[in-house]
């Protein structure tokens, strides 16, 4: 993985990465592993934030990266399940 998985799931839940078929075929299956567990940190981490409710732009943000995560681990199971079960 070019680059380490915290980052790729920091750079998915802001939407600077986009999972799709063309770039998930760089990952090996330990890759997609270990970005699949840093994506549920990063979820885990996101719900457990308290925002007032009087700011409705930091939690429309917050549902953002929400839905951004967890269409991206729909995505990487997807991807995962059509892999060869030797590796990538």
């Amino acid at each position: 993985m070019a680059t380490p998985a915290w980052k790729a799931a920091s750079d998915l839940a802001e939407g600077y990465l986009l999972l799709n078929p063309v770039t998930l075929r760089k990952y090996e299956r330990h890759e997609i592993d270990a970005l699949l567990m840093e994506i549920e940190k990063l979820s885990r981490d996101l719900r457990g934030q308290v925002i007032p409710q009087d700011q409705p732009e930091a939690v429309q943000q917050k549902n953002r990266k929400l839905l951004r995560l967890s269409q991206g681990v729909v995505v990487l199971q997807n991807w995962k399940s059509r892999m060869r079960p030797g590796g990538g």
